[in-house]
């Protein structure tokens, strides 16, 4: 190719780049959702098609339209208002969800085009599919009186400070008669709250236990076995449960900028190989934490993870640069073998709040 052919070449792709893009690529005119994602909870194959309804506005000045709605599954279907949209009209999507599929979590992707958006805005319908088994025995082996639980614990799992948990528990009625919880739960717990949907079950029907934990109304932090009792019906039958959770306190992000100003906590050692020890011996060691930000370093809790382990802590709080020590004795009486223990902290560094240090050793 020669100079002057090369050139021209150069001049043309130049031309191209320089070309105004298509108008409704630069200039998408966007409803404005109500919301963008719906969460249907626990959907029930016995219950039928749900449904969900999306609401848009129109806040511009041109009018808007819209021309094609998708849906990522057959078992999502939807009808949509046709009608030109005004400024400040709005526009609705129903959505019809059909859990005759397969179980499990679900997030269904709805995209919505207008002629004024032929890329298309994404909603989302959410849930859990559960179907309905076959075999109610097998399905819900554990009984607490008349209901029937899949597992004999409920674990919450994680737990924030800044918003309450809610979990969905199935139950199953084996009974000959409705059960319904009773109006007042005086023995339950300040930071749980439970309901049951639907309020009266049905002999040989299926509901659910809505259990709400409150992180922050619980004021304590790690892992906890709680046994609450319930009471059922108009005749007060009691209903004890087990629920395990794990509590942690809840932190913004902090921005790159800010990670040196916030709190910072710094272990001397992470983990601690005791080596061969003796069973008939305690062992004693410690460790220093060191606060290596510009704020003051809260030490929310410590704890260990077994009653052999006793722990002692110097400060609560360290200042900007302090140091301070964290002292242990291990009891190793009745252990043989290779062994792990360990010692959680929590702390107010926004960055790494929960610390864990290892505790290795193999008793003899």
């Amino acid at each position: 190719m020669n100079q002057f052919a090369c050139y021209s070449l150069c001049l043309l792709i130049f031309g191209l780049f320089a070309l105004p893009l298509d108008a409704q690529t630069l200039d998408r005119k966007l409803l404005l959702w109500e919301q963008k994602s719906i969460d249907l909870g626990p959907v029930l194959e016995e219950n039928g098609v749900v449904e969900a309804t999306f609401y848009g506005l129109n806040p511009h000045q041109d009018s808007i339209y819209i021309t094609e709605v998708i849906t990522d599954c057959g078992c999502t279907a939807v009808g949509y208002s046709q009608d030109t949209l005004l400024t400040d009209k709005i526009a609705d999507i129903q959505v019809r969800f059909d859990p005759d599929y397969r179980g499990g979590q679900f997030s269904k992707a709805i995209i919505v085009r207008t002629n004024r958006d032929s890329v298309g805005d994404t909603l989302y319908l959410e849930g859990i599919n559960l179907p309905l088994p076959e075999n109610k025995e097998l399905a819900y082996p554990h009984r607490k009186g008349a209901f029937g639980f899949r597992l004999p614990t409920v674990h919450m799992g994680n737990v924030f400070t800044n918003i309450p948990k809610t979990k969905f528990v199935e139950v199953y009625n084996f009974g000959s008669d409705s059960l319904s919880l009773a109006l007042e739960q005086l023995d339950l717990p300040l930071h749980l709250h439970l309901v049951l949907i639907p309020e009266m079950i049905p002999p040989r029907e299926r509901g659910f236990l809505q259990i709400a934990y409150d992180g922050a109304i619980k004021s304590d932090l790690g892992y906890f076995e709680e046994n609450i009792s319930l009471t059922i019906g108009e005749e007060e039958v009691p209903l004890d449960l087990k629920l395990t959770a794990v509590v942690f306190e809840y932190f913004d992000p902090v921005p790159r900028s800010m990670e040196s100003v916030v709190p910072r906590v710094g272990l001397s050692e992470s983990e601690i190989d005791l080596k061969e020890i003796n069973a008939n011996r305690k062992v004693s060691k410690s460790l220093y934490i060191d606060n290596l930000g510009s704020e003051d370093l809260h030490i929310r809790k410590v704890m260990g993870n077994c009653d052999c382990l006793e722990i002692t802590l110097s400060d609560e709080i360290l200042i900007p640069g302090q140091r301070g020590s964290i002292a242990f004795e291990f009891d190793p009486k009745g252990r043989r073998g290779i062994d792990h223990k360990h010692i959680t902290l929590f702390t107010n560094d926004p960055i790494s709040p929960v610390k864990t240090i290892t505790i290795k050793s193999n008793i003899k």
